[in-house]
């Protein structure tokens, strides 16, 4: 049923426009932009705050067994000396971190499944 006023082109236009909203919309609610936008402020936040070639020098510096005492040991040692708000930003970017991956993996599963099936 054509409107009698619009002509095919206005028409697809609308029809289009609506496709492109719906589009937007629909990548704007997705899970893993969020995600990733909040990974990557963290990420911003933590290197401004951390000097990441000194990290990777001190982790090059330290036996491998003792690897896991050093980070309890800073993470320790920034909690006590009152850098609560970078190991609040360094979990938050563990856990976000996490979640994606994991998100990323099922949608990749169920990618290799759908794609098997069909």
């Amino acid at each position: 049923m054509v409107l009698e006023g619009m002509n095919a082109k206005q028409m697809n236009t609308q029809i289009m426009r609506r496709v492109y909203y719906s589009y937007i919309i629909s990548i704007a609610v997705h899970p893993l932009l969020w995600r990733g936008m909040f990974l990557g402020a963290a990420a911003v936040l933590l290197a401004r705050w951390l000097h990441v070639a000194s990290i990777i020098d001190n982790f090059l510096a330290i036996p491998v067994g003792n690897i896991p005492q050093y980070v309890t040991n800073a993470v320790l040692n920034a909690a006590t000396h009152g850098e609560i708000i970078m190991l609040l930003t360094l979990v938050a970017a563990g856990i976000i971190a996490l979640s994606s991956l994991g998100h990323l993996l099922k949608s990749l599963h169920a990618e290799r499944l759908f794609i098997h099936t069909a």
